[in-house]
């Protein structure tokens, strides 16, 4: 083809077959070249563009050659169409070559110019499509590969010869041709948008395969040449509607997109097209952002890059994308939220003051949506706001606004957003501006004395300079140190105390700051601590690590949460535990700081922890200290300290009961810490005051090792040993002492004698006598004579009063430790024995039967087998003997008969029954605990004055003799379940005591029998639920944790529902209708299964049949609404209508029935149901309205008369025949019946449950200071937290607990369940 005389000009068609059509003016080709032809021509194009080293014309002379190549395509060789690649690629850079060389001269002849023009499209045409060819076949190849494994995958991946490298020259020679200018070759001068659309779409559809982003170049290189495009050839709308197009389609084209602006911005300056694809995006209707998630994310991720690598690009046109945060889409409210952060930390600076409004602006709209209605929109707003924080982007005067803004979502009901408040506020506390110490005390006086200062400083300015000084502090501290400000005339005395007094007013600003951040932490600190009794764990995990934070800053409210958090380390959640752990080894042993802390230190940390501890914090921290010692960083060293403490005369006495307390929990882990250092402790724990020989005691006790895991005999002290004379001792010589808690002492000496005396009975025996006769000088009569006599003298006796208070509070020790010790302690060790001669038995047998070596040996092989028997037999005869044993000294010869406690008996009930004669709340309370312990030693004595006890539960005046009976009436039911099993109903009463701590105690109680299944359920339990709305919200909090237990067993809050409901709908109950509502508004929350929900709603329909008034039937229709609705919740209700069609009349039981309508139709699709249920109400609801409503339809009318003539049957009770087979729990959600019948337990409990019973009983006593049981778990001393978290534990007592009743003759067998903790 002569290329000099060309005429048409080459346009690019929009399809091949375009160019196979002849038309005047135009290109077209001339012939198809066939395929075995092909490889000839190429080869032929190749050797020419090799010698011609600047041939221009290979696109128009072998057109048609190539034309063929895309034609024929998936019919060549790869090699072939390889060679049409290089040669395309290779005549595409000569041809560019020579166009420089062309459009560099000052002439250019017009031929010459169209031959180059049709040339150059020409070639770019093949080059493109040469592309789009190998893109496609790649494409259907990697699909193939993809599905085939092992060789037949490396054979197909090798017969691919489209490589990146390959992409990138094509690419690199595309870039190479647009950096000319060629707008020359166009008449006029400007390039067509066909030629550029070509191009682009090349890029872009490379940019549609994954693979082409990963190779670094090749992508840069696509970048550059659509970035010339935008730049030089005016392609910015286009790639604007592209982009947009292209992310809608494609998820992993949002990274390389934002890389395309980026590369715009920075290398090209071409800022406005990041700004139109932002606009072109944010004209997407909010409606298709909802439709199309998967789209909404790709534009969110691209815009995300944009805002954090164009930021001032995208400040531009952020007005455009703020009315998406008032879209449905939350996606988009996110990513604007985040591209806001972005623009704050990068763009708009602290810095930053010429657009501080912008700021301003921009942090107005991301606080405002800490408040969105979606979660993850509030959750990702505290995020980006905690971001700003660590980047100090905030600026301080907003700090105090944002952080109770952010406070407030400390208590979403979402927990990923309270999660993220809690980040947001310790990372706000770390990167405060204000100090790292932060005692509100320390700031408060500094703030006192520099604003006295601030005043003496104005007033030694001059009267013309009074208002200057007078000025607030903020003013002053905007003009702190301001020349311009100054007066030029002043004297320069005079401008240096203006000077200073404005420097003045800055300290004071500055403290007045710090109070009012560290007054605002104080009151987080106070709503974090709550949330450590949160049942998500992430709450609690942030919560410690906020504590901690707060508590390395100084502040004082975080000691409280620190102590809160001592209960979690009994938490079931592993990482929870380990996260208090931590958070303790952070504060009292490894600081964050780095600096590991001295033993001496350790030891005086732990110590610190024990002050103005309780029981259930000391409880915790004896686990805590096993964890420790476990991790091994608790060292010996550190016992050592403690003990050279304990021994120190010099220390305060504080000190000493600190030491004492941490050694006992040591001990508890390692008993030879006391069994070694008996002397020393005996010496050195018994010469202070009571409380350091009441920790002493509680130290020795720790001497006894545990059977579990150890299987020594434990020593046990003669009656001469020094610490039975010292215990005696002590307790004789403080016995007149009113100021100590002598109480107290005598309980844990009285325990310590028990746990390692050899007979403490007898040592017990003449400790009280001594105490008798302290308290009742000799005299003729009897003993109830002289404590009359006693009293009578009081007022010339003072300490009378005291002394018979203090006598029978260790009497009652005495009891319950003789129970302790002969039901575990010597059981056990009657057990031992009888085991050793057991073995001794054994091996004398063997010897005997391996002795006879004539015999045969299936005769032997007999022998041994009978001997064998034989052995175990007698093994368990001797077990019953024993336990028979132990179970009759209890009932016959401790507490009756001729034990010598047994005299005492008579007084007590004597002292309890006649409060006019003992008038003294203490000697009462006493008594009472003592009978009660008493009590729990004999089933006979129990039986005898457990009328006696529920009268002065009922009618005592004194709430805490009231408490102390409810308590230990729970160790009564525990230890005697059959004889108290119909007296549950006085227990229940109490929940309607005037005092609120008895309802407490009362709550308590019944929460750790019920879920012990100690008491039935059905009856009382409507008024377990009446407190729901006590007026104490303490009662209100611990009847919530009870539900809450109780729902995780199966059907347990569905079996009690309808009679709940039938108690407290009644009038008579004298609860308010807005009352009833939020219980059964609670309660119907643990009601959420299908099975339930239907069966409760045929129940409540045929209740409505008994009921007398309207109250009645709001209160039920209420309860109806409550449910969730399925489609046979909705047929129940329609097929019992005729049980309450008659209430219908009534406007507020319709209006009910009306809504469970709206709320069956979200839920159930079946809307034939719906309406005819619907006509079914407002017939009902008309007729005995006396209205004329719509007529309902002949079908209706029939159906209404047939239902209303006759009622359905009531729900079919359960079988109880024993023929019957029963249902299984999961197939069945039917009420389980509850009889009243005596709980049976077995004749003898085992050893294990019963030491599970003792630690509640054992620790059920009374103290000078306080009666109210300190040591019971459940006692009202003990905090809310530590009692959800015993129930929470499971239920289920540890070591130690009450021991199982004695033998009784007329008593019937009791059960073997174990108490709660």
């Amino acid at each position: 083809m002569d290329v000099s005389t060309v005429t048409w000009k080459f346009a690019f068609p929009e399809s091949r077959d375009d160019l196979l059509v002849s038309e005047s003016g135009k290109f077209s080709v001339g012939k198809v070249v066939p395929v075995h032809n092909i490889p000839s021509n190429l080869d032929t194009v190749r050797d020419l563009v090799k010698k011609r080293a600047r041939w221009s014309w290979w696109s128009i002379e072998y057109f048609d050659t190539f034309f063929s190549v895309l034609l024929k395509f998936s019919s060549l060789d790869s090699s072939v169409k390889s060679i049409a690649w290089q040669c395309a690629v290779l005549g595409m850079e000569q041809h560019t070559e020579a166009l420089a060389k062309l459009l560099s001269s000052d002439h250019i002849d017009p031929q010459d110019k169209l031959s180059h023009l049709n040339a150059m499209q020409m070639g770019v045409y093949i080059l493109v499509e040469l592309y789009k060819c190998f893109e496609d076949e790649g494409k259907s190849v990697h699909q193939i590969v993809t599905t085939k494994k092992g060789k037949g995958k490396k054979k197909e991946s090798e017969d691919l010869v489209w490589t990146s490298c390959e992409r990138q020259e094509g690419v690199q020679a595309l870039r190479q041709l647009l950096d000319i200018n060629l707008a020359v070759l166009f008449d006029p001068p400007v390039v067509h948008d066909t030629f550029i659309d070509q191009i682009a779409n090349c890029c872009y559809k490379l940019l549609e395969n994954v693979e082409v982003p990963k190779c670094k170049k090749t992508s840069e290189y696509v970048f550059h040449v659509l970035g010339i495009l935008i730049k030089r050839y005016n392609h910015s709308l286009g790639a604007c509607m592209k982009i947009v197009q292209l992310l809608q389609q494609h998820e992993h084209l949002s990274s390389p997109f934002s890389a395309l602006m980026l590369v715009c911005v920075r290398d090209y300056d071409v800022k406005s097209v990041v700004s139109q694809v932002i606009r072109e995006i944010a004209q997407i209707e909010p409606g298709e952002l909802v439709r199309d998630t998967n789209a909404t994310r790709n534009y969110c991720n691209f815009l995300l890059e944009v805002g954090s690598t164009c930021g001032p690009a995208v400040l531009t046109a952020i007005s455009s994308l703020l009315p998406h945060l008032d879209g449905d889409s939350y996606t988009m409210r996110n990513c604007v939220l985040s591209i806001l952060g972005e623009l704050i930390s990068g763009v708009l600076g602290a810095e930053n003051t010429e657009d501080k409004d912008t700021r301003e602006a921009l942090f107005d709209r991301l606080e405002l949506h800490i408040h969105d209605q979606n979660a993850f929109v509030r959750s990702k707003s505290i995020q980006i706001l905690t971001k700003l924080v660590e980047q100090r982007s905030v600026p301080i005067p907003r700090q105090q606004e944002l952080v109770e803004r952010v406070v407030g979502s400390i208590q979403d009901k979402s927990s990923n957003v309270r999660k993220n408040a809690l980040v947001f506020i310790t990372t706000y506390l770390g990167c405060n501006p204000y100090s790292d110490k932060l005692s509100l005390d320390n700031l408060k006086e500094r703030l006192k004395e520099e604003g006295e200062k601030l005043e003496k400083l104005k007033e030694e300015l001059p009267a013309e300079h009074s208002e200057t000084g007078e000025a607030s502090s903020q003013e002053s501290a905007d003009n702190a140190l301001n020349p311009s400000l100054m007066d030029v005339d002043t004297d320069p005395e005079t401008h240096r105390k203006l000077e200073a007094v404005q420097k003045q007013a800055l300290i004071v600003q500055y403290l007045g700051d710090c109070v009012l951040f560290t007054e605002q932490m104080h009151r987080v600190i106070v709503l974090v601590s709550q949330l450590l009794a949160s049942k998500s764990t992430s709450d609690i995990l942030e919560s410690i690590d906020f504590l901690v934070s707060a508590y390395e800053f100084g502040l004082k409210a975080a000691e409280l949460g620190v102590r809160k958090m001592l209960v979690l380390v009994f938490n079931s959640d592993q990482s929870v535990k380990d996260a208090v752990v931590n958070a303790y080894i952070r504060l009292y042993i490894k600081p964050a700081s780095g600096k590991k802390c001295s033993v001496e230190e350790v030891a005086r940390n732990l110590m610190s922890m024990t002050y103005n501890s309780t029981l259930g914090e000391q409880m915790s921290l004896k686990e805590l200290v096993k964890l420790l010692l476990k991790r091994e960083d608790i060292s010996p060293r550190t016992v050592k300290v403690l003990l050279d403490i304990l021994v120190d005369k010099n220390v305060p006495s504080h000190e000493l009961n600190a030491a004492a307390l941490v050694l006992s929990m040591v001990a508890s882990e390692d008993h030879t810490l006391v069994t070694q250092n008996m002397t020393l402790l005996v010496t050195a724990g018994f010469n202070g005051d009571c409380q350091l020989a009441k920790n002493t005691c509680i130290l020795l006790q720790q001497g006894v090792p545990d059977r579990k895991k150890s299987e020594e005999e434990p020593e046990r002290l003669e009656e001469s040993h020094r610490l039975v004379s010292t215990l005696s001792d002590k307790l004789l010589s403080t016995f007149d002492n009113p100021t100590v808690d002598w109480v107290g002492l005598a309980n844990e000496a009285v325990k310590t004698i028990f746990c390692l005396c050899e007979v403490p009975d007898s040592i017990l025996r003449d400790l009280v006598n001594k105490l008798l006769q302290r308290t009742f000088p000799p005299r003729q009569g009897d003993l109830l004579d002289n404590m009359e006599e006693g009293v009578n003298e009081t007022p010339n006796n003072p300490l009378a009063g005291l002394h018979i208070y203090r006598l029978l509070s260790i009497l009652g020790q005495t009891a319950l430790s003789t129970l302790v010790y002969l039901d575990t302690c010597l059981l056990d060790e009657l057990k031992r024995r009888a085991g050793v001669r057991a073995q001794m038995e054994e091996e004398k047998r063997e010897q005997r039967l391996t002795g006879r070596a004539s015999d045969k040996a299936l005769n032997e092989s007999t022998v041994v087998d009978a001997a064998e028997e034989e052995l175990g037999l007698q093994g368990a005869t001797a077990d019953d003997a024993e336990i028979e044993h132990i179970r009759m000294v209890l009932e016959k010869e401790v507490v009756t008969g001729p034990g010598f406690l047994a005299s005492f008996a008579p007084l007590l009930s004597h002292i309890c029954s006649s409060p006019q004669l003992y008038p003294c709340h203490r000697i009462q309370n006493a008594a009472v605990l003592t009978l009660c312990k008493f009590m729990l030693v004999s089933s006979s004595l129990c039986e005898d004055h457990i009328q006696l006890l529920f009268t002065l539960l009922e009618k005592s005046s004194d709430e805490k003799t009231r408490c102390n009976i409810m308590i230990l009436l729970h160790d009564l039911i525990i230890r005697f379940p059959n004889l108290l099993v119909n007296w549950t109903g006085k227990i229940y009463a109490r929940l309607s005591d005037s005092s609120s701590k008895v309802r407490s105690t009362t709550v308590r109680v019944l929460t750790n029998l019920i879920l012990n299944d100690m008491v039935k359920v059905k009856g009382n339990i409507s008024e377990l639920a009446g407190c729901l709305e006590d007026e104490d919200p303490k009662i209100r909090s611990l009847t919530k944790l009870f539900f809450a237990e109780l729902s995780r067993k199966a059907n347990a809050i569905y079996n009690v529902m309808a009679d709940i409901i039938s108690h407290l709908s009644d009038p008579d109950t004298g609860r308010s209708k807005e009352q009833f509502q939020r219980i059964m508004k609670y309660l119907f929350e643990f009601i959420d299964k299908d099975k339930q929900a239907e069966s409760l709603v045929e129940k409540l329909c045929h209740r409505f049949r008994a009921t007398r008034c309207d109250r009645q039937w709001h209160d039920l229709s209420f309860c109806l609404t409550l449910l969730p609705y399925s489609e046979k919740s909705i047929k129940k209700l329609a097929d019992n209508i005729a049980c309450y069609h008659d209430k219908l009349a009534d406007l507020e039981v319709y209006e009910n029935f009306s809504a469970i309508l709206e709320k069956a139709r979200k839920s159930v699709k079946v809307e034939d149901l719906l309406n005819d249920l619907e006509l079914k109400l407002r017939f009902c609801h008309n007729k005995a309205g006396g209205e004329e409503g719509e007529a309902p339809t002949d079908e209706i009318m029939s159906q209404m008369k047939d239902l209303l003539i006759k009622a359905p049957p009531p729900p079919k009770a359960a079988g109880k025949g024993r023929g019957k087979k029963k249902k299984k729990a999961s197939e069945s959600e039917e009420e389980e019946e509850e009889k009243h019948s005596p709980v049976r337990r077995a004749k003898r409990p085992p050893p294990r449950a019963a030491r599970k019973r003792r630690q509640c009983s054992e620790e059920s006593e009374d103290s000078d200071d306080d009666l109210e049981l300190p040591t019971v778990v459940n006692s009202e001393d003990d905090s809310e937290e530590e009692f959800e978290a015993s129930v929470r534990r499971g239920g289920r007592k540890k070591k130690g607990g009450m021991p199982p009743p004695p033998p009784s003759s007329n008593r019937r067998n009791t059960s073997t369940r174990t108490r709660r903790n």
